[in-house]
């Protein structure tokens, strides 16, 4: 599949699940000689448009490979604690330069923060140390969601931008910054808050493309789209 694609021109962003849990890096070793990811990057052209998805299971010197082609790593760390896959090495791969997004790989939630928040979490518990992925001279929340912002673009096969500009889609969320667990926090401190202390009550609007799609923490079509669910629900039932 991946073959007629390149064949046809094809050169949007490519994702793919990939060394997620141990028992597929033991199959592939045993039937390829490879673990997945060294086995990916020594049969097809992988550049910066592939995202590797979990990648939990790499070594270093895959971790290495996958710097030199450029890729960038899609990261759903309370998937990945859902289901006890394991930890992705987050930290060795910041050091080398690694790029990285954050998403959700099921429906058991879908918040962002929450994602930023468990990312941290279980390299801390890896590593018993705190602040982990930060970078230097940058507030902790300020940096994950920059860096996550930043790999999800490239995952996206979009030209990274910082803040609004003319020619970009207008993406942005608004904080809340009347919510109570914003009082007496410098604006430094309002990303810190919101990723490791709230949750989607803290969020105030979500614009897409220059139009605003949740308002007061609710979708401007929350009653068609809960009224379709419930006829849905009702016919699997």
């Amino acid at each position: 599949m991946l073959e007629n694609l390149q064949q046809q021109g094809f050169n949007g962003p490519i994702h793919l699940h990939i060394a997620e849990q141990l028992r597929e890096v033991e199959e592939c070793r045993d039937f390829y000689g490879l673990e997945p990811v060294a086995w990916l990057l020594d049969n097809f052209p992988v550049d910066s448009n592939w995202c590797l998805v979990h990648a939990t299971h790499v070594n270093n010197n895959e971790l290495e490979l996958m710097h030199r082609y450029a890729v960038v790593t899609g990261l759903c760390p309370t998937t990945e604690a859902d289901l006890g896959d394991g930890i992705f090495p987050a930290a060795a791969w910041q050091q080398l330069g690694g790029a990285w997004g954050i998403g959700s790989d099921s429906n058991l939630c879908i918040s962002q923060n929450e994602e930023l928040r468990w990312l941290e979490y279980t390299q801390r518990l890896q590593s018993r140390q705190r602040n982990v992925l930060a970078k230097s001279g940058e507030q902790l929340g300020i940096s994950l969601y920059r860096q996550a912002l930043k790999g999800g673009l490239q995952a996206l096969a979009r030209t990274a931008v910082s803040g609004l500009a003319v020619g970009q889609s207008a993406d942005f969320l608004l904080l809340d910054l009347q919510h109570p667990l914003f009082l007496g926090k410098s604006q430094q401190q309002w990303l810190d808050c919101w990723v490791f202390a709230g949750n989607t009550k803290m969020l105030s609007q979500v614009w897409v493309a220059g139009e605003c799609r949740v308002n007061n923490g609710e979708h401007i079509n929350q009653t068609e789209i809960t009224a379709a669910w419930r006829k849905v629900w009702q016919q699997l039932r």
